[in-house]
């Protein structure tokens, strides 16, 4: 499957989930709390899982090496604990990357 319809298929997939709380919204006016609770766990959960793979693995999903996006993982992962800042970590890993890459 090419990359593309890959991304399509993503996006109307997010497109008819997000649509389907709209339609259908008077029913979800009480999510029991554990419910709640697993819901505000799910984008942590899937950014997680897409940073993991992108630093582990390759293109052709071999394991990959430590390199300059370990050390930026790391430096802006410190930087978001100790400041709570998106723009600062973002920032940070983007520095560390342009910087030891180069």
């Amino acid at each position: 499957m090419s990359p593309f319809l890959q991304v399509v298929l993503a996006a109307i997939g997010t497109y008819l989930a997000r649509i389907s709380f709209i339609a259908f919204g008077d029913r979800f006016r009480n999510i029991p709390p554990r419910a709640e609770v697993a819901l505000s766990m799910i984008p942590p959960a899937a950014l997680s899982a897409i940073a993991a793979t992108s630093l582990l693995l390759t293109n052709d999903n071999s394991l990959r090496g430590l390199d300059e996006w370990h050390v930026a993982a790391v430096v802006a992962g410190v930087v978001a604990w100790k400041t709570k800042s998106v723009t600062y970590c973002i920032l940070s890993g983007m520095a560390i990357v342009w910087a030891v890459g180069v």
